[in-house]
C-alpha cells in the first residue's frame, strides 16, 4: 500500500441515498415515526428506503436536521454509525468484506468512499508503527460536522468489528469539534484515548492491523462488487458535472410520476427560471425537451422490463393510457406494443 493516499472530494450536490436509508433503518429499530421527517423534501422515501438514486445534498441535511431535533438526538451520527457499519455501506461495504486483508480494504475504501454516501475528504498516511485517517469537511462552518464526523468515526468502527471480530488496532482518536456525547462514551466505543479540542480529525491505529486478514475473503465477490462500485462512482461523477441537462433530466425522472416543473428545477439549483433556461439552451435544448428525452427513456426501461402498458403508463405521470401511447409514438414513431415484441424477440 502507498505511504500516502489522499481522497479529496470536491462539494456535489447529489449523492447516493445511502445515508438517508441508514438513517430510516436506524430510525425503525427505534420505533421512531420518520416519515414527518421527509415531508416537502421533494424526495421519493421508497427510493430512499432501497437506497436507490440520489438526493440533493441540501435535501439530505434537511432530513438529517428534522431527525436530531425531533427526537433530541445530538449524538445520532455516532449511534448511527455504531448501529449500521458495514451494512451501510452497501455493495462498498459488501466489497471491502471480501478482501483479503484489511491493507486491501482500506484501499477501496479510500477509492470508492463516495459510493457509500460519504461526504468528507479522507487522507491516510503511514508512519513508522502507526497509521491515520485523517478527515476533513469541504465547507469548515457546516452546521452538521458533528454528525458526519461521528457516522464516519464510529462507522469504522463497526466495519473493523465485522470484518476482524475486534478493534483492538485502534489506538487513538483525535476530535477537533465539540464531541456530541461525553467523553467517557466515546472511549467506550472507540476502545481508545481521545483527545478533545485537537487541531484536526484523526483516528489512528497500528500499522500491523494492515496486514490481518479478513474472514469473509471471497475472490468472485470481490471482482462482482468492484465493477459495481466503478459503474457507480462513474455515475456519481457524470451526475456531478456543471451540466445542467443532465440535472435536470435525473430530476424529472426523480420525481415521476409527478410533473416536475421549471420552476421547481430553478428552486433545487438555486438560480431563476430566466437564468438556468439560458443554461439549457446553452447545452442545446429546452426545458420541454429534456422532460420528453427523460420520459421516452424511462419508457423504455421500463417497457424492456416487461411491465403492463397500464402500470408504465401510471409511473410515467400520464392520465390515461392513450396518452402515453400517443407520446410514444411521437417520440420513436413506432407504438409501445412493437417497441415491447422487437424488445422480446432480442432477448
Amino acid at each position: 500500500m502507498p505511504k500516502q493516499i489522499i481522497h479529496a472530494e470536491s462539494t456535489q450536490q447529489f449523492i447516493p441515498a445511502t445515508i438517508l436509508a441508514s438513517l430510516i433503518h436506524y430510525a425503525e429499530q427505534q420505533e421512531w415515526d420518520y416519515k414527518k421527517w421527509f415531508e416537502d423534501s421533494g424526495l421519493d422515501l421508497d427510493q430512499v428506503q432501497q437506497s436507490n438514486g440520489f438526493v440533493r445534498f441540501s435535501q439530505m441535511c434537511d432530513v438529517i436536521r428534522k431527525a436530531i431535533t425531533a427526537y433530541g438526538q445530538p449524538d445520532l451520527g455516532l449511534k448511527m454509525g455504531r448501529s449500521e457499519g458495514l451494512i451501510s455501506m452497501g455493495i462498498l461495504g459488501f466489497a471491502m468484506q471480501s478482501c483479503k486483508t484489511v491493507a486491501d480494504a482500506l484501499e477501496i475504501a479510500l477509492e470508492f468512499h463516495r459510493v457509500s454516501g460519504s461526504v468528507l475528504n479522507i487522507e491516510f498516511s503511514i508512519h513508522d508503527d502507526i497509521c491515520t485517517l485523517e478527515v476533513t469537511e469541504s465547507s469548515p462552518t457546516f452546521d452538521l460536522k458533528a454528525f458526519f464526523y461521528d457516522e464516519l468515526f464510529s462507522s469504522v468502527i463497526a466495519c473493523l468489528n465485522a470484518m476482524l471480530g475486534d478493534h483492538d488496532d485502534v489506538i487513538g482518536l483525535e476530535l477537533n469539534y465539540a464531541p456530541t456525547a461525553n467523553l467517557e462514551d466515546y472511549q467506550y466505543l472507540f476502545g481508545c484515548p481521545v483527545q478533545l479540542n485537537t487541531t484536526s480529525n484523526k483516528i489512528h491505529f497500528k500499522s500491523s492491523m494492515l496486514n490481518r486478514n479478513l474472514k469473509n475473503y471471497s475472490p468472485a465477490n470481490y471482482a462482482t462488487a468492484i465493477q459495481i462500485c466503478k459503474q457507480a462512482l462513474k455515475e456519481i461523477d457524470q451526475l456531478n458535472q456543471v451540466d445542467f441537462v443532465h440535472i435536470v433530466e435525473h430530476l424529472i425522472e426523480q420525481y415521476l410520476p409527478e410533473r416536475f416543473e421549471m420552476r421547481q428545477a430553478a428552486d433545487h439549483l438555486q438560480m431563476s427560471e430566466r437564468h438556468l433556461r439560458r443554461k439549457l439552451l446553452s447545452e442545446g435544448l429546452s426545458f420541454q425537451q429534456i422532460r420528453q428525452n427523460a420520459l421516452e427513456r424511462k419508457a423504455k426501461q421500463l417497457l424492456e422490463k416487461n411491465l403492463s402498458m397500464s402500470e408504465i403508463s401510471l409511473q410515467l405521470g400520464f392520465s390515461e393510457l392513450r396518452e402515453f401511447r400517443r407520446a410514444f409514438k411521437r417520440w420513436t414513431g413506432q407504438a409501445p406494443s412493437v417497441y415491447k415484441q422487437i424488445c422480446e424477440i432480442s432477448h
